[in-house]
């Protein structure tokens, strides 16, 4: 059994922390890809077990990561994010907690989220049930807040021979590239098997600059996203995701209007529940406060 681990980059400095983990497990790692999304310099530890790939132009993380799963040589393929960073015994637990789960696995776990600032937590919340749906899993809502279900990518490890059967998706309109395979997998392969382990071994850093935190609106891009992925799914599952997923990406970009139109198509193509629709509510007040609080003040 041989390990791969696939990194894409734009660069940036946390690409040295985040290679280092990899290269510190206790498991040893046999293969490291990185996959430069840029045309400057990258830095990393040192190392001859490191390929370093360049895009021809900047293509975004989901091609960067199909690239570097495509070229892979090891049996295992492990994902980690270039702000992120795996815990020492991350792939030795995650390994061993496979046993005798057949040719079809994916390894998850839990991961300590880091920031903005000084904020502090562990998602998931709670973990997948045996045997779960996993779009069930990761879409249904069932409470106020996001981060109760989670599949991270930089959590993720997996047989070659899955990622071979089912391509990493890197279409333009996969704006969650980790769920859009994911559901890809869960669909072509049934007797897949999904374990999440209840230990942290994996940290998400999130900050200003993280490229998961727009200032543009592209609400309606997770809308396409979530009428194209999720089509054939429960209605429930679909209506919860319109007025979720969406609604953050206009509330990151402070859009009163991509937040009604997420809930409008929520409503059109779904049937959402309360959770889910007192999520999109709270979150129109987090827009609209500071607004109603600027025009007081002026």
């Amino acid at each position: 059994m041989t390990v791969s681990a696939v990194i894409p980059t734009v660069g940036r400095p946390s690409l040295y922390r985040a290679v280092r983990s990899v290269l510190a497990q206790s498991e040893a790692v046999d293969e490291v890809i990185i996959v430069a999304d840029t045309d400057r310099p990258v830095y990393y530890p040192p190392d001859n077990r490191i390929t370093l790939l360049r895009n021809d132009f900047p293509r975004g993380p989901a091609v960067s990561r199909r690239r570097g799963i495509d070229v892979a040589q090891g049996s295992i393929i492990a994902l980690l994010d270039d702000d992120d960073e795996w815990h020492p015994e991350k792939i030795k637990r995650q390994l061993a907690a496979v046993g005798d789960a057949g040719p079809h696995w994916i390894v998850s776990c839990r991961m300590a989220v880091v920031g903005p600032g000084e904020r502090r937590r562990v998602w998931p919340r709670r973990l997948i049930g045996p045997r779960e749906p996993l779009a069930d899993y990761l879409f249904r809502f069932t409470g106020l807040r996001q981060g109760g279900r989670a599949l991270q990518t930089s959590t993720l490890c997996f047989p070659a021979v899955v990622a071979r059967a089912v391509p990493w998706d890197s279409h333009m309109c996969a704006v969650h590239d980790e769920s859009s395979w994911l559901l890809g997998v869960a669909r072509r392969l049934p007797d897949l098997q999904v374990i999440q382990l209840p230990e942290v071994l994996s940290t998400y850093n999130v900050s200003a600059a993280s490229l998961s935190r727009h200032a543009e609106d592209i609400t309606d891009r997770y809308i396409d996203w979530g009428l194209l992925y999720l089509k054939g799914e429960s209605a429930r599952v679909r209506g919860d995701y319109l007025c979720s997923s969406p609604v953050s990406a206009a509330v990151a970009a402070r859009s009163l209007g991509g937040i009604g139109r997420a809930v409008r198509a929520g409503l059109r193509h779904g049937s959402p529940g309360l959770p889910a629709l007192g999520f999109a509510a709270l979150n129109a007040v987090r827009v609209i406060a500071p607004e109603m609080s600027a025009r007081n003040r002026s």
